[in-house]
């Protein structure tokens, strides 16, 4: 079985592109056939000549200005037009549509659907769901509870505790979470958005809390690691529990500045849990392809 990932180019700075690279990479280490796909190079379709040459025009402006980083310690070749046939097309549950009028559709939801593209959701009768983590499943769609594609890779390279003394104050972090009202005095606190993995690793060994208005982010995951305490602002409504479904994604982490005490208390089990994690890897990887044989080869004539 062939498939085809449909990402942006490498983004250190994005996990959802991170993952989808990495997808490419275990399925091709695993001995499957794997290919990315430009998320803006549009398919061939000589129905739309005049819609068809737009977007390829626009599809070279932005590979002329942006190109298609990858990573050169991943596996990923690019896929060209006949690599569409018969294959899987794996696509974020950012895309609207099946752009690539794949016939066996993969929706990867890397979060909740419609959270990052403003609401926009088109999905096919057909598409099978996976989430990456449990908080980003809805039943409306995935009819598989069990399908769950978690890839880690903790980045433990630049995310560990280089500072076993005296910490102080406090950064933040925005993230996903830019658009949300501020609760904090940012006096004296320093946003680490937009900072490389180094830096960002740096200030998270200086200060004592991060406070997080992303809910969801590995960032808050990597403060931990460097003996950092997350602070994620709650959203309203929104219960820890509904924060995150699986107990084992909230250790080491506050939901709350009254939850603090409790981050403190399970930071070892979210270390532990991280090295569990990292072995399941290709184990979810394998689940997934077997799900993706049975559950398209019941399609075929």
């Amino acid at each position: 079985m062939k498939f085809i990932i449909v990402s942006g180019g490498y983004d250190d700075n994005s996990g959802g592109i991170v993952v989808l690279h990495q997808l490419c990479d275990r399925l091709n280490t695993l001995g499957h056939e794997a290919y990315l796909w430009p998320f803006f190079k549009p398919a061939l379709d000589v129905t739309s000549p005049f819609k068809t040459l737009y977007l390829f025009l626009r599809y070279f402006r932005k590979g002329i200005k942006y190109g298609f980083k990858k990573n050169p310690k991943l596996n990923t070749p690019t896929a060209s037009y006949d690599d569409l046939e018969d294959a899987v097309v794996i696509y974020p549950e950012v895309v609207v549509g099946n752009p690539l009028k794949a016939q066996n559709v993969v929706r990867w939801l890397l979060h909740k659907p419609g959270f990052n593209n403003g609401g926009k959701i088109d999905f096919g009768a057909n598409d099978l769901f996976f989430y990456y983590d449990k908080a980003f499943d809805d039943s409306r769609y995935n009819k598989f509870p069990e399908n769950h594609l978690h890839i880690v890779s903790q980045r433990s390279d630049v995310y560990n505790v280089t500072n076993n003394g005296t910490r102080k104050g406090s950064c933040y972090l925005l993230r996903k979470g830019y658009k949300r009202e501020l609760v904090h005095d940012i006096t004296g606190t320093r946003l680490v958005d937009g900072l490389s993995h180094e830096e960002t690793a740096k200030v998270f060994n200086e200060v004592e809390y991060c406070i997080s208005y992303d809910t969801h982010t590995m960032y808050n995951v990597y403060a931990v690691m460097c003996g950092c305490i997350p602070i994620v602002i709650p959203e309203d409504g929104i219960s820890k529990d509904q924060w995150q479904p699986n107990e084992e994604n909230r250790y080491g982490i506050a939901y709350g500045f009254d939850d603090i005490e409790y981050a403190i208390q399970t930071r070892p089990l979210l270390l532990q849990y991280i090295k569990k994690q990292e072995g399941e890897s290709n184990e979810s990887v394998i689940h997934f392809v077997e799900k993706c044989e049975e559950y398209f080869s019941s399609f075929k004539v």
